[in-house]
This record gives structure tokens, C-alpha cells and sequence, in this order.
């Protein structure tokens, strides 16, 4: 069985007899998938093999860019286009169709290179947060090296109008982003192994709550949120499902380190896992 429930709810997640299984393999670090309706498919990154990936709704994978210049976590901005997280280039990018260029977003704050933009999600207000640890220049598998000119990792804010704002920086290695129903930004520290609230107001300044929860294998990397709250987050043993408050519901087990996930397919039900070497799914009765 690969559900293991906490909570008797957990199990109303899913359909009866569910069961996550595995679509791929032989990658050498999955991540940063996100699901592009216009596209029927999900995009994710083999960020130490320097490629992304597309697994499309009628399951096949697709090679899409190689190199990938460790593109690492993915997002649609407000118009549906994609957005990526660039350790090799040290930038923010976007991409407005597909196979086309990538224009930049952010690569610089205050005159300094950023350090490795990790993952990116989608405000409420049409916002992009970031996070900036510095995993792209401290792993020569996952960049391009180079050296650290900001004083610190930190979560960035580039707004619609193309402005740039660092509104958290008080954590170690800020890494999986995710905004809850309420408009709070929960950020996942790989630094400190907790996720962490912030309240996000409407100048785009970020208030700390405190950590709202820490799993207990691994670390979580990747976050996200479905339709009524509830929180999946990434961990050594799979995903970890929480209420809004933290409290757990249950687990998806997977037999390798979940680095990060994503909601798709056509009814948004189907989850998806980047498992370290490999590309797992499991359907689910919830919207992402």
C-alpha cells in the first residue's frame, strides 16, 4: 500500500484502490514540476543533468530543453505562461509559448547577482515570490558555480510592473513556496528542515507567523496547496498531507525522497511527484 492514514479523511482523498505508481525513470534529480494546461502536460526539470522534461496527458515523455541551464522549479504567471527558476543563469525567466525564448525577469537586486533562484509560485495579487538559496553555485552538478555577491538567501518579490523587493529575509535556505487559501506565504527552509508562515500584505511586505510544521523524514523542498486548504508537502518518505494548520492527515509513500510536486491533468485531480530518479502519479478526489 503506499497510503498510509493519520486522519480517517485522509483516505477520502482518493479514489478507492488508489495506488501512486511510476511513469519514468532514469533521471538523476527530478524536480520542479508544474502542470501547463495549454500544453496538456506537466514540465519538470532534471536539474543535475541539465534538462527539462514533459510528461503529456496521454502519457508520453517528451525531451524539451537541453541544455536546460539547471532550471530548477517552475510556475504560470497570471496569463498562463511559464515561468522558471534558473540556477545556471542565476535568473528569474519566462517563456510565452512553447520552444520559444526565455526573456528575463530577474537576474540582479541592488547591483548584485542573484544567487540560484530555486522554486517560484503565483500571488494572489499577480505577484511572483521566489526563493534564492544558493544550491546553484555551491553544487557544481546543479550550475554553473560562480560566487555569492548578496549578503544574504532570501525570498524575492518581482512585481507585475517588473520591480523587484526582498521582502523575507530571515531564513536559512528558503526553498519550496506556496500560497495558502487565506493569501499567507508558506516557505519550506532546507536550512532548518521547517516550513515557516508569512502574512503577505498588500504593498507586498511579508510578516512572520512562525513555523507552522516540520516533517519527520527528510526535509520538505517542494509545497502545494489544493482547493480546500489542505497542504502536501514534500518529504523523505513520499508526500505528507496536512491540514491548513499543520496537523497530519496521512502519507503517499514512495520508495525514494519526494523533492517536490505538482496538481494536473485534465480535471486538475492527478498528483505528481518528482521521486529523485523517477516521475510518479497518483489520482486523487482533490483539485490543486
Amino acid at each position: 500500500m503506499t497510503l498510509q492514514a493519520t486522519h480517517p479523511e485522509f483516505l477520502s482523498l482518493f479514489p478507492t484502490g488508489a495506488e501512486a505508481h511510476k511513469l519514468a525513470d532514469g533521471f538523476t534529480w527530478a524536480e520542479g514540476p508544474v502542470y501547463v494546461p495549454s500544453r496538456s502536460a506537466v514540465i519538470f526539470s532534471d536539474v543535475r543533468q541539465n534538462r527539462t522534461w514533459a510528461w503529456t496527458d496521454d502519457g508520453q515523455l517528451a525531451p524539451e530543453m537541453n541544455p536546460s541551464h539547471h532550471q530548477n522549479g517552475h510556475c504560470l504567471d497570471a496569463q498562463g505562461h511559464l515561468v522558471a527558476c534558473s540556477h545556471g543563469h542565476r535568473r528569474l525567466e519566462r517563456q510565452r509559448q512553447p520552444g520559444g525564448e526565455w526573456e528575463v525577469l530577474a537576474d540582479a537586486f541592488e547591483g548584485k547577482k542573484l544567487n540560484s533562484p530555486n522554486d517560484v509560485c503565483l500571488a494572489p495579487d499577480g505577484s511572483l515570490w521566489f526563493s534564492d538559496p544558493t544550491y546553484g553555485i555551491d553544487k557544481p552538478e546543479e550550475g554553473y558555480g560562480g560566487e555569492m555577491e548578496l549578503p544574504g538567501r532570501w525570498v524575492f518579490r518581482w512585481a507585475p510592473d517588473g520591480s523587484l523587493s526582498a521582502p523575507i529575509r530571515d531564513r536559512v535556505k528558503p526553498n519550496g513556496l506556496a500560497f495558502t487559501r487565506t493569501g499567507e506565504l508558506l516557505v519550506a527552509d532546507t536550512g532548518d528542515s521547517r516550513t515557516h508562515r508569512y502574512r503577505v500584505t498588500g504593498q507586498g511586505e511579508a510578516e512572520y507567523l512562525g513555523v507552522l510544521f516540520s516533517v519527520d523524514q527528510g526535509k520538505t523542498d517542494g509545497l502545494r496547496v489544493d482547493g480546500e486548504g489542505r497542504i502536501w508537502a514534500s518529504a523523505g518518505d513520499g508526500v505528507h498531507v496536512l491540514t491548513e494548520h499543520g496537523q497530519e492527515l496521512g502519507r503517499v509513500l514512495t520508495p525514494q525522497t519526494v523533492s517536490n510536486l505538482c496538481f494536473g491533468g485534465p480535471e486538475g485531480r492527478t498528483l505528481y511527484m518528482t521521486v529523485s530518479t523517477e516521475f510518479w502519479a497518483i489520482e486523487t478526489n482533490v483539485e490543486g
